[in-house]
């Protein structure tokens, strides 16, 4: 707690977000707060964290200590996906796909698949089978998605991932 809280003295948005999900989740000996978990995602969000923006949306699409509002979700989406995060990206391109766009909903699948996401690569896979991406499409985000899980393998990650888990949800 002593190195987040310094960590935050410095605007670091990666500790607001750590500081944040602590709370929302009750972890770490903290009380779950939603309240003070939403300001800290804010600020974090303020100081340019993707991860901040996808739990944000995540927060608004559940209503969790704020009251549920599926445009501010989307725009946290957006913003998330802009900065990289592939939840985000596949979350965008599940709600497309609920609202019938699918070329736009194949579009964020192929990207977040493209960047190593295995849930968007399945979800272009099935877009493939359905008639909604070429063979040529398809082919080259299967060339991409390995290229992208080769370049992030290493046995520190993959433990890591293993022991930690993951609060992110992939799925609305």
């Amino acid at each position: 707690m002593r190195r987040i809280k310094k960590r935050m003295e410095l605007n670091d948005a990666n500790a607001f977000h750590m500081l944040g999900e602590t709370y929302a989740y009750g972890n770490l000996g903290l009380p779950q707060d939603s309240t003070k978990a939403f300001e800290l995602l804010l600020r974090a969000a303020d100081l340019g964290s993707s991860k901040a923006h996808c739990s944000l949306a995540n927060t608004y699409e559940d209503g969790s200590g704020v009251k549920k509002d599926k445009r501010k979700a989307i725009i946290h989406y957006k913003l998330a996906a802009i900065g990289g995060h592939e939840v985000a990206r596949q979350n965008l391109g599940i709600l497309e796909e609920r609202n019938g766009n699918m070329d736009r909903a194949m579009k964020h699948y192929m990207i977040a698949a493209r960047c190593g996401y295995d849930n968007a690569l399945e979800a272009v896979g099935d877009g493939y089978k359905n008639g909604f991406v070429t063979k040529d499409e398809y082919a080259s985000t299967l060339r991409a998605h390995k290229q992208s899980t080769e370049e992030m393998k290493n046995e520190q990650r993959e433990i890591s991932v293993i022991i930690s888990g993951s609060h992110e949800r992939y799925q609305l």
